[in-house]
């Protein structure tokens, strides 16, 4: 399901969109599919905002980058995917949302709507689409010293048990990926049986006997 969404978002590019979820996965020591799954989210809703599916892959793995940053830095109780979700909802707007990540955004500046200006601009975006990039500078900007935290202390304990729990997952979706024939047979086989005994019980009492009988 996390494969056919990411697929679904980056349509268009679907090879570069996959290799940066690897480059990310490899980065962050996430799971492929983590990375996929947290690109693919904030892509979805980026696309939606209208931009192109190569901005918004763009500018999620930047939210990525700096969602995991954030995430080792603080030790934020949600992780990386809270910490993503966060970032996403305040670049988005809602920026009450970033002060639980320790950054405070503010839209009502001189400095936000100059900023928004010329982007609009300079690069032809939308009003949405300059907010989203003016805000995630603004929040790259306010986390100078998170900026690289988790490659300075992958080594750690608390990251190395995050990575430990990525490698568990993957671990965990080989082992599906090689039982899943055979759980599809299986869930065929008890979907017939369903439906047959479906049927026989829908049967009238008086012709189950006639049948037993014959």
């Amino acid at each position: 399901e996390t494969t056919n969404k990411f697929k679904t978002v980056f349509s268009s590019m679907e090879s570069a969109a996959t290799k940066t979820a690897k480059t990310l996965a490899a980065s962050f020591g996430l799971a492929h599919t983590t990375a996929m799954e947290l690109l693919g989210d904030t892509g979805d809703i980026l696309v939606g905002f209208g931009f192109t599916e190569k901005s918004a892959l763009e500018l999620s793995k930047k939210v990525q980058e700096l969602s995991i940053d954030l995430a080792s830095f603080t030790n934020y109780a949600g992780g990386a995917e809270g910490a993503s979700q966060a970032l996403t909802k305040a670049i988005l707007g809602e920026t009450e949302s970033a002060k639980s990540l320790g950054i405070v955004l503010r839209q009502g500046t001189k400095e936000f709507k100059d900023s928004v200006a010329a982007l609009q601009e300079a690069e032809g975006m939308t009003y949405n689409q300059a907010m989203a990039t003016t805000l995630l500078n603004d929040a790259y900007k306010q986390s100078g010293k998170a900026i690289g935290d988790f490659a300075r202390t992958q080594d750690d304990l608390a990251n190395q048990e995050r990575i430990l729990s990525e490698r568990f997952k993957e671990l965990k979706e080989d082992l599906g990926t090689a039982l899943l024939p055979t759980f599809l047979d299986l869930t065929s086989a008890a979907i017939d049986f369903a439906e047959a005994f479906g049927d026989y019980i829908a049967i009238p009492a008086s012709e189950k006997i006639d049948k037993d009988r014959f």
